[in-house]
């Protein structure tokens, strides 16, 4: 065998090692570590200081950013409405949706949360390519299902919905932007949860001294 053809076959070893490696590791290892590392920085004690909320709230929603696919998340919300946005629309849209959703929620987090505990019940697998990680967060007041629905794109697993006690965040959107929609052009969506992004803004960050 040539030099040459020993490269190619090591480079094509090593491609096909990486996919394998991509494709073998499973939605729940990709979910556990984000969401474990979610709960620390909501316990760890130095966010008491007001000062530090900000930065609190930053470092969750980067977390979050990298385990949500929030592009797929909004093509999902609009389901029908998607063929009447152009390419720049959609971007928009993706934009302000994606800091909605992460101040809406992150804020909802900070407000209510009491030590609460993630178990990671199970993982079903739907197809090579999509999977639901079902997890129970225990609460002092009993317990609560939350169920990810996760895909496997280019090689990395994404959450794309979440099913908290039986409803689901695309489905829960989707019927809002659909009343929307119904009468109005998507410029005017745009423009509606811009303003309901400056009303979150208002609310949750803290002024610093």
């Amino acid at each position: 065998m040539t030099l040459n053809k020993i490269i190619r076959v090591s480079l094509l070893l090593l491609l096909v090692a990486f996919v394998a490696m991509a494709y073998g590791r499973q939605p729940l290892e990709t979910l556990k570590p984000p969401i474990n590392n979610i709960l620390m920085i909501l316990k760890d004690p130095q966010y008491n200081d007001a000062c530090k909320k900000n930065l609190q709230r930053d470092k969750i929603f980067e977390i979050v950013r990298g385990l949500f696919d929030f592009p797929t998340i909004t093509k999902l919300a609009l389901g029908k409405y998607r063929k009447s946005f152009t390419p720049e629309q959609l971007k928009d849209l993706t934009n302000v949706f994606t800091d909605l959703l992460g101040k809406t929620y992150i804020n909802k987090m900070l407000s209510e949360f009491k030590d609460e505990e993630v178990l990671y019940i199970a993982e079903d697998m739907l197809t090579k390519k999509k999977a639901i990680v079902k997890t129970k967060v225990i609460r002092e007041k009993g317990e609560m299902a939350v169920n990810y629905r996760m895909h496997l794109h280019d090689g990395v697993w994404s959450v794309y919905d979440v099913k908290a006690e039986g409803v689901s965040l695309v489905k829960n959107y989707r019927t809002q932007f659909s009343q929307i929609l119904f009468k109005e052009k998507p410029e005017i969506l745009i423009q509606k949860l811009q303003e309901k992004l400056k009303e979150q803004e208002a609310k949750t960050y803290v002024p610093q001294p």
